[in-house]
């Protein structure tokens, strides 16, 4: 099953902050609270394991995540492939940031997943629905960062 997912964000705080942020997969990680393990590789390469509530179907899932494309501090590319409960899900994703009025950030994001197994069969509204909340609550946590 295939997921397209894309939105735009204000973010009140300088461009080369939120792009420093973004590249720190530990400062991220702050802001998803289903990570349940971090370990950077090296830079832009990164493993963890992320707990994953669909409907009825819990558990964790370990992800392998690039960071490519890097054009600091205005794009980056994030590809990750994971797997567990017998589903797998591969994540291609473009963030790119432009400077905006007042000091602020836009920030606009693209998200392709294909997921299969298991947690495919739970249908694309339950999936749908889970990932646009827990984006949302990514991106409500991104804003708390910068403007408290």
């Amino acid at each position: 099953m295939a997921l397209h997912f894309e939105g735009t964000l204000t973010i009140g705080a300088p461009r080369a902050r939120v792009w420093a942020f973004l590249l720190d997969p530990h400062a991220v990680s702050r802001c998803l609270p289903d990570v349940q393990s971090l370990e950077v590789l090296e830079a832009g390469k990164f493993k963890a394991v992320v707990r994953v509530g669909v409907g009825f179907i819990k558990g964790n899932f370990a992800f392998d995540v690039t960071m490519t494309d890097l054009n600091a501090p205005a794009h980056a590319r994030l590809m990750g492939r994971g797997g567990g409960l017998g589903s797998a899900v591969d994540v291609q994703s473009t963030v790119d940031l432009a400077e905006h009025e007042g000091g602020t950030t836009r920030l606009d994001w693209k998200a392709d997943v294909v997921v299969s197994g298991t947690i495919a069969s739970m249908g694309a509204r339950v999936l749908n629905s889970t990932v646009e909340r827990k984006t949302g609550e990514l991106f409500e946590c991104l804003k708390v960062q910068f403007e408290a």
